[in-house]
This record gives C-alpha cells, sequence and structure tokens, in this order.
C-alpha cells in the first residue's frame, strides 16, 4: 500500500479551489486516481490551478518527484507570491521532503536561535 502523502481526503489541504478541483484534490487525497484524472480532464476552470492540481496528481502517481513538483510550485509562486492554490501545494510538497529526510527550499536552513 502506498503511503499518504497528502492530507486526509479533504480539499482544504490545497485551499481555496474552485468546486470542481475541490473536489479533485480530494479525490487524490482519497487515491481515486482514475476519477482525478477524468475530472482534471474535463475541467473548465483556470488552467493555472489545472496544472497545480495535476502536479499534485503526478506526486501521488510517483511520476514526477517532489523535488521537481516543488520547482513547478516555486515558478508559480514568483508569479504570484500570495497565490494560496501554489502556497497550500508547496507546504505539502515541502512537508513529504522534510519527512522523507530530504531538503527543500523551506527546510534548506535552520531556524534562527532564539533570543
Amino acid at each position: 500500500m502506498a503511503k499518504q502523502i497528502f492530507g486526509s481526503g479533504t480539499a482544504e489541504t490545497v485551499p481555496h479551489l474552485p468546486e470542481p478541483l475541490g473536489l479533485v484534490s480530494s479525490l487524490i487525497d482519497s487515491r481515486r486516481l482514475v476519477e482525478a484524472r477524468e475530472q482534471l480532464d474535463a475541467s473548465s476552470v483556470d488552467p493555472r490551478l489545472v496544472e497545480l492540481m495535476r502536479l499534485k496528481l503526478a506526486v501521488i502517481e510517483q511520476r514526477l518527484e517532489p523535488s521537481s513538483a516543488l520547482q513547478s510550485v516555486l515558478a508559480f509562486l514568483r508569479q504570484d507570491p500570495k497565490d494560496p492554490t501554489a502556497l497550500g501545494l508547496y507546504q505539502e510538497l515541502s512537508m513529504l521532503q522534510y519527512d522523507a529526510g530530504r531538503s527543500c527550499p523551506s527546510h534548506s536552513h535552520p531556524p534562527p536561535r532564539g533570543r
């Protein structure tokens, strides 16, 4: 059985998704990947959001390393640093990298010492 990578099956793991993609995120979290792909293929919402969900799906299916997906998410964040969907996915991927003992941009330096 595959290790649970992302959230607990709720769309809250990647926030602020329009309804069709909230369902896709939940399907991915629930490992209902064929259904998630079908929903993505039929989606007519913002292509940027669809691409972010495709990245999440690719990581779950182990077709894409989380570090590579992080680089793509960072490209989205360079365009809009406050994009809540990209930020949510960045956090998920960062935690996945951290849990696996791999470096990632958000965990590459120790936190500053307390004063």
